[in-house]
């Protein structure tokens, strides 16, 4: 029998390079890749939660439009305020206590999508929300219903299918830092400065460069 203990996250995002022939090799100045940050982190966990509960993956052409994304698609159903509709129905409903189970999993999930980083979650209250804690629990019920159209741009009077393609870039680009500012206006200010996709993105690889 193999046991683990104390087992730790490490190596994300590529932070520690070593040689293929290197012996295993052992530190505690682990970070994250640049342009992690901890409510994206939060940000990340609640998309894994939706892929345990949904049973969907992240990205998908064959669900139809609107669902091609799995955040795009379990926004809308929190919005709708039912979220038991993001949970697969292939799931077994019998035996222990499945709605509490269901509840534990989607309220953090339904709050940690939000494009806000500062609207999200600490990765304690998930923790908590995971352990069924009481406050917690009513405390999310409380806000769930906000999850989606609290952050939600609107009025900038783009077409239907400029709106849709400017969601995935949005998405795509979803707090890569965690600049209040950057973040909550970088696909405002795509479009309002009426630039190219290639150019965007040359900008943002400028700005990252000058870390190395």
């Amino acid at each position: 029998t193999c046991v683990i203990r104390d087992a730790q996250l490490c190596d994300f995002g590529l932070a520690l390079w070593a040689a293929e022939a290197a012996s295993p090799v052992t530190g505690d100045d682990v970070a994250g890749k640049f342009g992690s940050a901890t409510r994206s982190i939060v940000y990340a966990f609640s998309v894994v939660l939706l892929e345990l509960v949904s049973g969907r993956k992240p990205v998908s052409s064959g669900g139809g439009k609107g669902k091609e994304s799995l955040v795009m698609w379990a926004n809308t159903i929190i919005q709708g305020g039912k979220l038991t509709d993001l949970v697969d129905p292939s799931l077994p409903t019998d035996g222990g206590d499945v709605a509490g189970e269901v509840e534990r999993m989607t309220l953090p999930a339904a709050l940690c999508i939000r494009r806000s980083p500062q609207r999200r979650p600490s990765i304690a209250n998930v923790l908590k929300l995971l352990d069924g804690d009481g406050d917690a629990v009513r405390w999310a019920s409380s806000q769930a219903g906000l999850s989606a159209g609290d952050d939600t741009d609107d009025g900038d009077g783009a077409s239907p299918e400029k709106k849709d393609i400017q969601s995935y870039i949005n998405l795509a680009l979803l707090d890569v830092d965690d600049d209040s500012a950057s973040v909550s206006s970088g696909g405002a200010d795509f479009t309002a400065a009426n630039v190219s996709l290639e150019e965007y993105m040359k900008g943002r690889w400028s700005r990252s460069s000058s870390f190395d």
